[in-house]
């Protein structure tokens, strides 16, 4: 098992901004997965911070969201968050990348998921950094890892 649940003290970040961040990843095939993800959000990153699962090399596409969200959702320090996990995708022989501002009450945030570990990762940093405003140059890798299925 590999996942993660994060509670970030942030800015509040529009819809938008959100939608946008989970836009850079649903590209990703979700016909046959072995890793996946998920995320909760209330929205106001100020108060509630994230939640945030992941999962990779599991047998099944089933397998690896069931892993993913029951990672988010153990988060019981936010436990707004821990409620509103979703599924944001899944991916079978891809990477996954969490970037992020590490001060509390900012909002740099980005996730995303690519056929290397290098190409999620700068996807994830590109998107904590359109949020991040002035504090861009904070944005750092937190997580990443890669599903080795085939």
């Amino acid at each position: 098992m590999l996942g993660i649940s994060r509670f970030i003290g942030c800015k509040v970040l529009s819809p938008l901004v959100i939608a946008a961040a989970l836009s850079a990843v649903t590209w990703a095939s979700s016909a046959v997965a072995e890793g996946a993800f998920a995320v909760g959000s209330t929205g106001d990153l100020a108060k509630d911070g994230f939640a945030f699962g992941a999962s990779i090399n599991k047998p099944t596409r089933k397998a690896a969201i069931e892993q993913a969200l029951k990672t988010c959702r153990a988060f019981t320090d936010a436990p707004k968050m821990a409620k509103r996990c979703a599924l944001v995708t899944t991916f079978k022989g891809e990477c996954y990348a969490l970037a992020m501002d590490p001060k509390a009450g900012e909002p740099g945030t980005g996730w995303a998921v690519g056929p290397t570990l290098e190409a999620a990762e700068a996807r994830a940093m590109a998107t904590c950094e359109a949020t991040a405003g002035s504090r861009k140059e904070f944005c750092k890798v937190d997580q990443s890892d890669c599903d080795k299925s085939d």
